[in-house]
């Protein structure tokens, strides 16, 4: 038996459940409802028949009363109607039942007594006789009246006395009441309980297994043996997948730790790549600056000097000792980090040059908020900035443009923006030329510009260089360079 119940669908053993439930209490219902009809049933007829009787007596012998105060005062017809009305209805409803042998025979009495009773009564109200007939008669009637209220009387009797044989024996019946409850109610109550138990032994407990289990492998806790149940059903079918998951979360698991671990060595691998890259590109940098012959070059520069001192040509000789200057720090600064004084400095070096050349078609003008000779910044990288807007930018404008620099410091980190009014870029340049700042691609942004970008992303932690332009209004270069944070 239980196992053709395991074999079952959980939605036949709910159904079968849910159908022993409803029978057992349809049972108790229908035991109910004939408890109630046999109770009010009998007890209701009862109540009636004494009900029927009191009224019986109460209306013949309020009929004998407004009778006798008809016959005196002539005067309260329309009362004595109403109470002869009244007792004819109840007589009415006087029922034989042969089978009730002594009631019969006071109510067949009263029934066959009663027309004639109401025939002279009759008679009497309409007055149909004579004074000497009419006295008689009157008299006739008051022995009528009393004769039917004994009847009444003695039918009362009778009713009480039945009624309450009938009581006795329906009183043994009540007293059999519990156990007879008893013997109903304790079959179905044990089968209620005997299907919620199978039901929760089918059900329940599998589920609360699952949660423990779910409970533990949330605390990342596989060790809990698998669940076993002899269902063939849908529960049995969620247990063996559940198995099956916990096995394979903790494989999964398993493999997402090696993983991590790989993950973690590679990420090692990548750093100390990068760290050799930063090394190597500043190998390069180095090799570059000592390609020039320092010497050779310093000496000619103070020759042309020397020379354009000699002819008096002023002008030339301070654009040659500019241009020392910038290839001087150029050359002999091996500092990553120089203050911002020295880099302004070799700016205006290189704006002297550009004034010379330009003439009035180029302006430029720096504003600075802090102390220059206390604030640091990667070396060589606003030169290259300010040359890129005089070449790319200001030099294409026949009327030729402005230079700008500002400077200030904010929650110790050096905000400087480098803009100018020259022809600026396209939308689609803007986003090309950030998309490869992001890939740090220097290919396609320019040597000068995507070095200093490359920099300021190793030397700085939350270190950033921006770039903002509109197509022939202007471009603006912003730095910001943490003062705390260099690496």
């Amino acid at each position: 038996m239980r196992k053709k119940v395991s074999k079952r669908s959980i939605k036949e053993k709910i159904g079968i459940f849910i159908i022993a439930v409803v029978l057992a209490f349809t049972i108790n219902l229908c035991f109910d409802f004939f408890i109630v009809e046999y109770t009010s049933s009998g007890f209701g007829e009862i109540i009636n028949e004494i009900s029927l009787c009191y009224e019986l007596s109460d209306a013949l012998a309020k009929e004998k009363s407004d009778f006798a105060i008809f016959i005196r005062n002539r005067g309260n017809i329309e009362t004595l109607i109403e109470s002869c009305k009244r007792t004819d209805e109840i007589v009415d409803k006087l029922e034989l039942d042969i089978e009730r042998r002594e009631r019969y025979a006071k109510i067949w009495s009263i029934k066959n007594s009663y027309p004639i009773y109401a025939k002279s009564r009759q008679e009497i109200i309409e007055s149909k006789y004579d004074v000497k007939d009419f006295i008689e008669k009157v008299y006739d009637i008051y022995e009528m009246q009393d004769y039917l209220i004994g009847y009444g009387e003695r039918l009362m009797d009778v009713t009480l006395s039945e009624n309450n044989a009938i009581y006795q024996k329906r009183s043994e019946f009540f007293k059999k009441m519990p156990l007879l409850i008893g013997i109903i109610l304790i079959p179905i109550i044990v089968l209620v309980v005997y299907m919620a138990l199978r039901l929760q032994t089918l059900i329940i407990s599998p589920i609360n297994k699952m949660v423990e289990v779910s409970k533990n492998i949330a605390k990342n806790d596989f060790s809990d043996d698998d669940i076993v149940i002899k269902n063939n059903d849908e529960m049995g079918d969620l247990t063996n997948a559940f198995n099956k998951m916990k096995h394979a979360t903790s494989g999964y698991i398993s493999s997402l730790e090696e993983r991590y671990e790989l993950s973690e060595l590679l990420h090692k691998e990548a750093m100390e790549k990068m760290n050799m890259e930063k090394r190597l590109n500043e190998a390069r940098f180095d090799l570059l600056k000592n390609q020039i012959n320092p010497h050779f070059l310093f000496n000619t520069l103070n020759i042309i000097a020397a020379s354009a001192n000699l002819e008096d040509a002023k002008d030339t000789e301070n654009m040659i000792r500019a241009l020392g200057n910038i290839f001087r720090y150029s050359l002999k600064t091996d500092e990553k980090q120089v203050s911002l004084e020295r880099e302004l400095s070799i700016v205006k070096d290189y704006m002297y040059i550009q004034k010379m050349r330009f003439g009035e078609r180029v302006f430029y003008d720096i504003d600075s908020k802090v102390e220059n000779d206390r604030a640091f910044i990667p070396s060589f990288s606003l030169q290259p900035i300010v040359e890129n807007a005089i070449v790319h930018g200001i030099s294409k404008k026949e009327e030729g443009g402005k230079v700008v620099i500002r400077v200030w410091e904010r929650e110790n980190v050096l905000h400087i923006i480098v803009a100018d009014t020259g022809v600026g870029m396209s939308e689609e340049r803007l986003e090309e030329l950030r998309d490869f700042m992001q890939k740090r691609s220097t290919s396609k942004i320019g040597i000068g510009f995507g070095n200093i970008y490359k920099r300021i992303k190793n030397m700085y932690k939350n270190g950033d260089l921006r770039i903002y332009s509109k197509e022939g209004k202007m471009t603006v270069v912003y730095f910001l360079i943490p003062q705390s944070d260099y690496l």
